[in-house]
């Protein structure tokens, strides 16, 4: 899961980096080492916490069965189900003054592009049908984070930047993917 700095994807954020409260936010989730021409990556959901632990009980919805949330206007879903990469974007926001910090969680899996049903309509209202199907292969949950509210008197709620650190976890969610894509991959 990787930020990025425009809405081209082509400037990744690196390091620690400001971003401004309200800013909009462009992730990509991709998957490296998997047939491009077989496999697409699809974002399941995708959603926020202000701890690093994707079952915390307060969180956010960015993404619900592979649509932006109707409950959130600022969430875009520019790519999804088409390729190994999906994209979105959202505004940046904080859950409360005492939660400084917000944390990306995505559940995605691969879909075997042969099916032509690998991505989904969200403008039409006919959501796809829960369950798994053939054309559903490996799933992963991979996070991101923290995002954080920046130095300075948090004791008033008025911030004015939030921080995005170094996308540390980076590496390890995507062994997350790739170790259960290798297994699939010997039985083919």
């Amino acid at each position: 899961m990787i930020p990025y700095e425009d809405d081209e994807f082509t400037r990744p954020f690196t390091g620690r980096v400001d971003a401004e409260l309200n800013q909009e936010m462009h992730v990509e989730v991709r998957v490296e080492g998997v047939d491009s021409r077989q496999f697409a990556l699809v974002m399941d959901k995708c959603w926020a916490t202000p701890v690093n632990d994707p079952d915390y009980s307060l969180r956010w919805d960015l993404i619900l069965s592979e649509c932006p949330n109707p409950n959130d206007d600022t969430v875009e879903l520019l790519q999804n189900g088409v390729s190994t990469s999906s994209r979105f974007s959202f505004r940046m926001f904080i859950f409360t003054a005492n939660s400084t910090r917000l944390y990306l969680h995505c559940a995605v899996h691969l879909c075997l592009l042969s099916s032509n049903r690998c991505s989904t309509d969200c403008a039409s209202g006919h959501r796809r049908r829960e369950g798994r199907s053939l054309d559903f292969h490996d799933s992963a949950s991979i996070s991101m984070g923290p995002l954080v509210l920046s130095e300075g008197n948090t004791d008033k709620w008025v911030p004015e930047q939030v921080k995005v650190s170094e996308a540390s976890c980076l590496c390890g969610s995507l062994m997350l993917i790739l170790v259960p894509l290798m297994s699939v991959l010997t039985h083919f």
